[in-house]
């Protein structure tokens, strides 16, 4: 039987988990991608949240709130983030040698980071996945960082602010906007083709929109209408500010 997930990385902190091998993604907007888990490896999401272990893998990312509190992150942890850090427990995942890849993800299309930060997956990594694969998306809220500037050929800036859109395009990086329904769109956006908002026109697997910048990169930045479970709590944040 076919494994469904396989362990691309991991440490004494951290595990880089692909799944969605052996069905297809459930995922109405995403479509039909691989998608790759950036996990605590000795607390389990839900509990990484409350006691605030979840800055090892999503680093400072303003939506994590404060113990749970105030969280306006869109991803809901007591899901498929804790059902595939279980599943890593049981042993269901063997390790994938990067050496494999092609002959695993060949034909297929990954998302970078469904749950967890994916400047964490090692960039040689990333590089190798990306080549291999049919395509890919993925964001970061470290855009702003140093460290992490190559991951801009591959991955978008998450940003939330028209101020954070003009920062981030500074630093080189295509970005893709979270913006409340009072917010217009900037001049060189254009809304998510696989939002409600954009009618639902296409899924991430086949738009591939999402796949980072290249040298003289004339594809626009993407916004999409804040949604999720921390929805409201955004909402609040932006009107605020």
């Amino acid at each position: 039987m076919k494994a469904n997930g396989y362990i691309l990385f991991e440490d004494s902190k951290i595990i880089v988990i692909a799944t969605g091998f052996a069905r297809k993604s459930a995922n109405p907007k995403t479509g039909n991608m691989i998608q790759i888990w950036i996990l605590g490896r000795d607390t389990n999401p839900v509990q990484a949240i409350k006691t605030g272990q979840d800055a090892i893998v999503c680093l400072d990312c303003k939506h994590r709130g404060n113990g749970g509190k105030d969280r306006t992150c869109y991803v809901r942890v007591a899901n498929a983030p804790l059902g595939v850090w279980k599943a890593y427990h049981r042993g269901n995942y063997p390790t994938l040698a990067i050496a494999d890849y092609a002959q695993v993800f060949q034909g297929r299309k990954i998302r970078f980071g469904a749950y967890g930060e994916p400047v964490l997956i090692p960039l040689a990594m990333m590089a190798e996945l990306a080549r291999v694969s049919n395509g890919h998306t993925g964001y970061t809220h470290q855009w702003s960082n140093p460290s992490y500037q190559e991951y801009r050929a591959y991955i978008m800036a998450s940003v939330d602010t028209p101020a954070e859109y003009e920062s981030a395009k500074a630093l080189g990086w295509r970005t893709f906007r979270v913006r409340s329904e009072h917010s217009a769109l900037l001049p060189r956006e254009i809304i998510c083709p696989a939002s409600e908002e954009g009618r639902k026109r296409t899924t991430c697997a086949d738009c591939k929109l999402c796949s980072g910048t290249f040298a003289s990169d004339p594809r626009k930045d993407i916004s999409i209408i804040v949604h999720g479970i921390g929805a409201r709590k955004f909402e609040l944040i932006q009107i605020a500010a």
